[in-house]
């Protein structure tokens, strides 16, 4: 992957986050690009791992948003946009598992109203935008993966 740039906008309301690829600036969060704006707030998390970009924000108390960066290609329909998938919780995550065919972020539920559905929450870069996120009570099997701690 080429080099992504994180880049920060400090405001008195705090950081609004920016990724630069070449000659393009984008909002960091392009799941909602055109409103990428308007989240700002203490970045929680910036790591660069195993040729990824993973970093997140603490927007609204006591939730935490972020991205994983793992390419950045023509895109969909020609444009310039970053690969990967964004991730939205109340706890910052534990670890990042690089596997052959997919991508997983996950999320130890530290808060006792997420461990009610389960003590992990798991992002999944090979499922869909809106069903990317499942939880369960233990770590997904190893087995295929290359696992790197955040934390």
């Amino acid at each position: 992957m080429k080099k992504v740039h994180l880049l920060s906008l400090k405001t008195i309301d705090g950081d609004t986050l920016y990724l630069r690829f070449e000659n393009i600036i984008t909002g960091a969060f392009w799941d909602d690009s055109k409103n990428s704006h308007q989240f700002f707030g203490d970045i929680k998390l910036s790591k660069c791992v195993n040729n990824s970009l993973v970093f997140s924000l603490e927007y609204g108390s006591p939730y935490i948003k972020g991205c994983v960066v793992t390419g950045w290609e023509n895109g969909f329909e020609g444009k310039n946009d970053p690969e990967g998938f964004c991730f939205a919780e109340k706890d910052l995550p534990e670890s990042i598992w690089f596997g052959d065919r997919n991508t997983l972020i996950v999320i130890r539920n530290e808060n006792e109203i997420s461990a009610l559905d389960g003590k992990y929450t798991v992002y999944d870069s090979a499922r869909k935008s809106g069903e990317r996120s499942y939880h369960l009570d233990t770590r997904p099997s190893k087995e295929g993966y290359k696992i790197f701690s955040l934390k």
